[in-house]
Order: structure tokens, then sequence, then C-alpha cells
């Protein structure tokens, strides 16, 4: 079984709404955890989507599964809980409030809230969705970026990293 949520909004709409035209838009994989760097990632697309008329956006966010952490000794009979707590106290507030911000700015809105492995699911979804390019958040932060630069480390995360190896459409990492 699959955990899932998924909602649709056109700027304006009722929640129902998926942009469709013969005209090509740009559509990209936002994805977002609901920290500071979400921020960045949404004013990228705003910005973007300024002056063009077709951009669409799927907000994504993946809970990462962490079952063995989160059941102490509740076993498999808690796990369908767990995943509706993550998926709709934790994953779809976020997605939601994105959705908000974006729809302001005239981008349509595909929400997700998916539970798995992050690596996959983002490159699933980019492939699902048909998606121009997928946006993350860089994860560091300037202190540590420069401590890693001064140590020869790579400055990216490992989940970029993979992300980028592994991406069939262009990756823009915001910072």
């Amino acid at each position: 079984m699959t955990n899932q949520a998924t909602t649709t909004t056109a700027p304006g709409g009722t929640g129902h709404e998926v942009a469709s035209s013969a005209t090509k838009c740009m559509r990209f994989l936002a994805v977002v955890d609901g920290s500071e760097r979400t921020n960045h990632v949404v004013d990228f697309v705003a910005a973007i989507a300024q002056g063009k008329d077709k951009v669409e956006a799927i907000i994504l966010n993946v809970q990462d599964r962490h079952y063995e952490a989160r059941l102490r000794g509740y076993q498999s009979f808690k796990k369908d809980e767990i995943e509706d707590r993550l998926i709709n106290d934790v994953g779809l507030p976020i997605v939601n409030a994105v959705s908000k911000r974006l729809d302001k700015v005239g981008v349509v809105c595909l929400s997700k809230v998916k539970i798995g492995d992050p690596l996959p699911t983002i490159l699933r979804c980019a492939t699902e969705d048909k998606c121009d390019v997928i946006v993350l958040a860089d994860p560091q932060r300037q202190s540590v970026r420069r401590l890693l630069r001064a140590m020869g480390l790579p400055l990216v995360s490992s989940l970029i990293s993979r992300v980028i190896t592994a991406a069939l459409v262009p990756v823009v990492i915001v910072k």
C-alpha cells in the first residue's frame, strides 16, 4: 500500500482544476520540507513565474520512513496510523502553505505528500509528472559551507548529489 496525498489548485480555484492547453508550460518539481529553506524554493519558483503565462509547480514533500524509531515496540499494527499522521499532520500543512503562496503569483500547483526514500520518490515524481526542472534547497548553512570548503570536502549534500547524478531533467539548487 502506497500512502500519499495529492491536491491540485489553480489560482483562485476550488482545488480541483489542472492547467491544460495546447501551449507548453514550464513545470517545476519543487521539493519542500517546511524549513526556512522551503522559502528559498518558493521564492525561486515565484521569481521564474513572473512574466510567464504558463507555469506549473508540483509541490512535493517526502516523509522518510523510519519505522524502527517511531514504532518502539508497537510493531506493524501502528504503521498505518503513523503514515496517516506523517501525511496529514506533517506533510499536508507544508505543501498547502507553499501552494497558497504560489497561487498568489499565478502558479498552478499540484501538491503531493509521499512516504518513502527521498531519492527514488523525487525521481519517480519528476518522471510521472513530466517535470522540466527539479528545484531543491541547499541544506547547508553558510558557516558549514565555509568549514567544508576549508577542509576540502564536497559542498553538496549526499541527497542532492545523488539527485543531480540520477535525474533525467535539470536540477536547480537554491541557496
